[in-house]
């Protein structure tokens, strides 16, 4: 085949010329050569892989049109990962690197504990985009599970990133033969996580317990996760799966072993992050027949609600959506309040449409600015969650006025105004007063199925009871979906 060189051009004026063979992807080629760029799945979704063309531009495509404003465009900037290499050519590379997520560590009812070197469990949360680990004092958790003691926290953005910021692009990765390196990265990041809490701690913790999406725990062990990314979804194993890790406490010449126990799964999508989150959540008290809501968001979106007799679960791929816009990075909590703000200024109209004197270069305040695109990805995650919470009630017979606590959790719930989610249509209006912060239920629940001898076959019987629902089989999901996509 043809071979061409890219130019590469730098402050300075200093250039560099790097060897491309014809029809190579722009993205590959500069991640190859020293450009990384974390998130991007090569799908033009995120416009954070920029780069500008110095001369004969080729044409946009629907993705730069959609990411880029209209004066972009026309000086020259376009998506690497949505063109491949034709001929010789000179970029500058403009690459916007993803905002940092906060690790979220808290939970509802952990109180900070001045005492180390006493018994503990650590509890990791392996998520999608940030890894979490706690250490819960055992003594603490001898009670009914209020009043639990942190020890220690760590946390750290998940590596796995580099190979896209969602689990589809993940799954996409392993069939390219990378799901080694994947492992190897994932459980890099959780042996250094366990050796911080060792640090902070003074002694090894009495168990390690694991909670993660499906994809996540897959990769994590190294399992197949082909049967994960077509339908019908077929994970190789929903059980507590436990492994090694080699940890280097006192420098890389030594190690010492240290085995992790990974919570068991309710479905391919419905993951052991989840069943972690009822647990903490009270879910498995069969005699609590309340109508009670779960949510938690991220770059998956996953809901259950139950009575006690039963418990329905249901999932949606978010993306990263929920973690604001590419352009400027804005949180996806503040991104929500913006948009709120906006409908109130009538800067929005109802159905997501900027106004005219924004629409070309979109919304900007400072360092800040929100495109049309932005827009548009949120309103479709917001009006899929809306689709299953309203579906999940549906299905169970429960109505806003029989719920009686909604919980949120995550980094998502905790920093969220209801009263704006309730503008944009993501919860209904009928839940706002019920909505409860529960922080990080993956941590907790991984911590109570390591320090209480009841919680494992409570989990157990809790995934079995679990009914799943595919969103999109539904009856009626595509009417509820288009109606929910407006503001």
């Amino acid at each position: 085949m043809s071979e061409y060189f890219v130019t590469i051009c730098k402050d300075g004026g200093k250039e560099e010329k790097i060897p491309a063979t014809a029809g190579a992807s722009f993205l590959w080629l500069l991640n190859g050569n020293g450009y990384p760029l974390i998130c991007c799945n090569g799908k033009g979704g995120c416009g954070r892989c920029r780069i500008r063309f110095l001369g004969n531009a080729p044409l946009p495509t629907p993705a730069d049109r959609n990411a880029l404003t209209a004066q972009e465009l026309r000086e020259g900037v376009r998506l690497a990962c949505m063109h491949r290499v034709k001929k010789e050519c000179r970029i500058r590379v403009e690459f916007v690197p993803p905002g940092q997520v906060e690790v979220v560590t808290d939970y509802a009812g952990a109180e900070a504990a001045g005492k180390v070197c006493e018994p503990y469990v650590l509890a990791v949360d392996l998520g999608t985009t940030t890894i979490a680990a706690n250490a819960v004092s055992l003594p603490s958790m001898q009670g009914a599970g209020s009043g639990l003691q942190l020890l220690a926290q760590a946390g750290r953005m998940n590596p796995q990133r580099a190979w896209g910021s969602d689990v589809i692009s993940r799954i996409q990765a392993a069939a390219r033969g990378e799901e080694k390196a994947m492992q190897e990265e994932a459980q890099s990041a959780v042996a250094a996580l366990i050796t911080e809490i060792v640090g902070q701690t003074g002694r090894l913790p009495e168990s390690v317990c694991l909670a993660g999406n499906t994809v996540m725990e897959h990769l994590f062990l190294g399992l197949d996760v082909s049967g994960l990314g077509q339908y019908p979804f077929r994970p190789v194993s929903l059980k507590e799966q436990r492994t090694r890790l080699s940890l280097h406490l006192f420098g890389p010449s030594s190690s010492q072993d240290c085995e992790v126990c990974l919570l068991p799964g309710i479905s391919a999508f419905v993951g052991a992050d989840v069943l972690a989150g009822l647990l903490a959540c009270g879910f498995g008290n069969a005699s609590d027949k309340r109508y009670r809501l779960f949510i938690d968001l991220g770059t998956n979106g996953e809901m259950a609600i139950g009575n006690g007799e039963r418990l329905i679960c249901t999932a949606t791929a978010a993306g990263p959506a929920f973690e604001g816009g590419a352009s400027a990075n804005v949180p996806g909590t503040d991104m929500i309040a913006l948009l709120a703000r906006l409908l109130r200024e009538k800067k929005i109209d109802r159905t997501g449409l900027l106004c005219e004197e924004l629409f070309d270069e979109g919304w900007r305040e400072g360092k800040l600015r929100v495109t049309q695109q932005d827009i548009r990805s949120l309103q479709m995650a917001k009006a899929a969650v809306r689709v299953g919470v309203e579906l999940l009630m549906q299905k169970l017979g429960a109505s806003d006025a029989s719920v009686e606590e909604v919980y949120l959790a995550g980094g998502f719930g905790r920093f969220l105004d209801v009263e704006s989610a309730v503008a944009i249509g993501l919860i209904p209006e009928g839940l706002a007063g019920k909505v409860k912060a529960v922080g990080n239920t993956s941590l907790l629940g991984a911590a109570l199925y390591g320090g209480k001898p009841e919680i494992p076959a409570l989990a157990a019987a809790l995934a079995e009871q679990a009914e799943v629902m595919n969103l999109a089989e539904e009856p009626g999901f595509y009417e509820k979906y288009m109606a929910n996509l407006e503001f």
